[in-house]
This record gives structure tokens, sequence and C-alpha cells, in this order.
């Protein structure tokens, strides 16, 4: 970092209020989330299983709860990245960020919401989930001796547990942080470091139990130490890309001004291209040693994703997610040119969609259906428009950027 010309803090431009179309885009998402959700609940609530109970017969589950159960995981994602990206600035110190930190801050304030869509997951439980019968945790072998973990009782208390320590956490960070633009307490900063250790470990072993139980628990026999990592690496690698969508509706109408330029958007970038590096390293990591161990208890995930018209989506996941963001970010230009960047945190956004389908989907169905694929998209997008809605509402309440922050002069002066 050099200290060259500062930039200039407007204080006038850091004062949000919802664009009318920004407001009407966000509440017609939610529209189609809504129209989607019931059309797949009501109309496809029947829908064939590749599951079997111990007579032989094909258990039947509702469409609605799977479209429920990705949505919920997407914004989950978002919000709880959003906190340990947060974490992150305080523990090191960060200065690059503070201009933007506020962004990241307020995704975390979506975890109790994100909490309500979990209670909807949890009814639909028996729909989703094979262990959550009592019949079959009793008479699967396997299941069986992981039912001490896998069983509705437990589920629920962690989905509690998690839901709950991560509110905690995401409002502390966010009042103390707002609490600093008024009284400009340096120890604050010193204290949100301190706390920032403490959420990370506990993060750490969340998120990955989280993943376990929501993801990888859809198929009880299957198991990859590896997998709350490569969850993990998707979450964040999205939640980066939509720190880029909003500064660049902030920025389009008229807010931030100076406070946020093309380094912080490099910055991000850069993050972005890590994330995306080491999403598709993971990923591969667990693809090549269960394939090559060709253990049956550990690839059949892969061969039912090879099977029944989910092949195609296999072999396109890693080139949607991985080649074309990796590409398009190695150019320094595209890094700092956030009309560039927007357009490709979209593209990063849809092709989380897409990932979630292929993890939540082949589990219990067991062909590939387009129009399972449209109902499962409408209904996320829904649920991004109310993620968004609800966090650009909360701009409106305080300062778009930590102005008590200590550190703020050394961000403003920000230069690569």
């Amino acid at each position: 970092m050099s200290s060259t010309k500062a930039a200039k803090l407007d204080e006038t431009l850091l004062q949000f209020k919802l664009p009318v179309s920004v407001r009407n885009a966000l509440i017609a998402m939610i529209g189609v989330g809504v129209v989607s959700f019931l059309i797949a609940f009501f109309g496809f609530g029947h829908e064939t299983s590749r599951h079997m109970d111990e007579a032989g017969h094909f258990h039947h589950t509702n469409l609605g709860y799977h479209i429920l159960l990705i949505g919920a995981y997407f914004v989950i994602g978002l919000s709880i990245t959003g906190i340990f990206f947060t974490a992150i600035q305080h523990l090191t110190g960060s200065q690059w960020s503070v201009t933007v930190r506020r962004i990241f801050e307020t995704y975390g304030l979506f975890a109790p919401v994100a909490g309500l869509l979990l209670v909807g997951v949890i009814f639909g439980m028996h729909d989703l989930y094979e262990w959550a019968d009592a019949g079959v945790r009793e008479n699967d072998h396997l299941i069986h001796h992981k039912a001490g973990y896998l069983n509705p009782t437990a589920f629920i208390i962690r989905c509690v547990l998690f839901i709950g320590v991560w509110s905690v956490f995401a409002y502390i960070f966010h009042g103390k942080s707002v609490g600093q633009d008024k009284d400009k307490v340096v120890d604050t900063t010193k204290t949100l470091a301190k706390i920032s250790g403490g959420f990370i470990l506990f993060f750490a072993l969340s998120w990955c139990l989280m993943s376990f139980d929501l993801l990888m628990s859809l198929s009880p026999h299957w198991f990859s130490t590896m997998f709350g990592v490569y969850a993990f690496a998707g979450a964040f690698q999205t939640s980066l890309a939509s720190y880029l969508i909003v500064i660049a509706i902030l920025k389009k109408n008229g807010y931030l001004g100076e406070a946020v330029n093309e380094n912080h958007y490099h910055d991000i970038a850069k993050f972005l291209l890590g994330m995306t590096t080491f999403w598709a390293y993971v990923g591969f990591s667990q693809f090549m040693l269960i394939w090559y161990a060709n253990i049956p208890e550990e690839t059949f995930f892969y061969e039912m994703r090879m099977t029944g018209g989910w092949g195609y989506t296999t072999l396109l996941l890693p080139f949607v997610k991985f080649v074309i963001p990796f590409l398009l970010l190695l150019n320094r230009p595209n890094k700092r040119n956030i009309d560039f960047l927007w357009k490709l945190a979209a593209w990063i956004l849809t092709v989380q969609f897409f990932e979630l389908f292929w993890l939540v989907f082949p589990a219990n169905f067991e062909k590939f259906s387009i129009l399972h694929f449209v109902l499962a998209f409408g209904g996320t997008v829904g649920v991004v428009g109310l993620f968004g809605f609800f966090v650009f509402k909360k701009f409106e309440k305080h300062s778009l950027v930590p102005v008590g922050d200590p550190r703020l002069d050394e961000c403003l002066h920000h230069h690569q």
C-alpha cells in the first residue's frame, strides 16, 4: 500500500435510500420464488424417490422441500461467510477493506431469517432425508450405526445451536461497528479482533457439521471428510462474487463515491480468483481420491450423478464454475472493471445454484428433469431476492462505511 493522494470521503454519499428500481426488481424476484415454490409444493408433492422401503416400494417425496433446501443453504452460505470475512478483516487488522466491510457485516444479520427457512427444511425432513425414518434407522445396518448423530432430534438441536451462535456473533460485529461510528472508541477495534478469533474457530467446526447435515446426509451411506471444506469453498466464492454485485448497485445509484474504487474491486476479485481455484482444487481432490480408491461405499455418490441424465451436469460443472471464472479473472484490467465484474459475479451466483441442484436432487431423484431445474432456479431466485431486500433495507439504517474505524484514513489512501 502506498500513501499518495487520499480518496475523499463524502458522508452524504454514505446515507443509503433503496432506489425504487432496485426495490421493484427484488420484489419481483421474491414473487418468482413464491410462485415457483407453490407450483413445486402443490403440483409435485408426490414425486417418486429413488429410495425404497423394506417391502420394495418406492418412497414419494415433495419437490418443494428440495427447492427450499437449496435456497436455504444458498443464503446461509452468503450470510455466514459474510460474518467469516468480517472476522478475518478484524483479526488481521486489515486496512484495505474498511470502506467495504459494512457490506460483509450486514450480510451476517440475515442469519436468523435463514434459520426460519431451515424450519421449512425441518418440516420436510422425512421427504428429504432417508435417515429421518425411524424404520430405516432401525433396519439399515450402516445408518443404524450413525443414528446417534443422524436423527431428527440431534439435527434440530444442531440447527438451532449453529444459527443461534452465528446470529449472536453477527449482531455483535455489526452492533459494535455501528456504535463505533458514533463514539469513535479505538478499543472497539481491539475487542472485535479478539472476538474474531473465537468466531473463526467455531465457524470452522459448525460450518462443516452444518454442511454434513444439510447436504452430505442426503446420501447417508456416503461420507467424505473433505466435504465441509468443499462446501465452504463454493459458498465463499459465491459470497465474494455477491459483494461485487452489491458494490456495483451502490455505485450505479450514486453511493460510496471515492470511498470505494478500482483498488477495492481488484482486492475482492483477487480473493474471488483464489477461492475459485481453491474450490476446483478441493473438488478435484475429493473426486480423484474417491474414484481412484474405487470403494463402492464412496464411488456411488459420483456414479448416480453420471446416469439418468445427470452425467451432462457433472461434466459441465467444473467448466462453468472453475474454467470460465478462472480464465476471465486472470486478466488484471478485468479485476479492476466493476462493469465486467458484476456480470461475472452474477454468473458465479447462477452456477452456485447449479452446483447445489447437482448436490441435492440426484440424492432423491434418479432422473434429471428440466422442469425440476427451472422450478428450483425460480425458488432460489426468490430466496436471493429476499436476502437482497433484507440487506439493502439494513443499509438504510446506518452509514454504508464504518466511519468510526481508526483505520479508515489508511483505507482512503489505498492504491495498488
